[in-house]
């Protein structure tokens, strides 16, 4: 799909993106889902065909977002739970466990941007190694290539923060 094209039908997709998420998120998540959902779409126009469905895909691809947002959510709402512990020990174990993830999550925003993307969508957005080939645009074996060096540099960066 053109530039052109992609403009043409940009409307009628970010409506459907749009009206998805709002049936599941407030309108003005909604609204930031419509936005990425269209990036996205954007980052991928070239592989559009101009006879493919781009309101269905549209459609899906937003519901695909909320439903990362909503695990994301809740990965997060877990883990504050786990730290409302009563047993000294256990907040003591509690503290140096969002100590080290926050340590990881300063880490993974540091490694080069292809590593970073990969190792985000994988470990933190829950996505297949055959999404996340297809939204970068290239091979599932690639991709699982650059997501083993990422999690091999991690590996090693804590090591080196263990032998400190």
């Amino acid at each position: 799909m053109t530039p052109k094209e992609f403009e043409h039908k940009a409307k009628l997709m970010r409506a459907k993106a749009l009206a998805v998420a709002c049936r599941f998120l407030p309108e003005e998540e909604a609204e930031d889902v419509a936005q990425d959902v269209m990036l996205k779409l954007w980052s991928m126009h070239e592989r559009i065909g101009e006879n493919d469905p781009v309101e269905a895909l549209a459609g899906i691809a937003a519901q695909h977002e909320c439903i990362d947002r909503w695990r994301l959510q809740h990965n997060e709402e877990d883990i504050e739970q786990a730290y409302t512990l009563s047993d000294e020990r256990n907040q003591h174990e509690a503290l140096e466990y969002k100590e080290l993830e926050e340590w990881l999550l300063q880490q993974i925003r540091q490694m080069p941007s292809t590593y970073g993307i990969i190792i985000r969508m994988r470990q933190l957005e829950y996505r297949e190694l055959d999404e996340i080939a297809n939204l970068l645009g290239i091979t599932k074996a690639s991709v699982s290539t650059l997501l083993s060096r990422a999690r091999h540099q991690l590996l090693e960066q804590l090591k080196k923060r263990e032998q400190q």
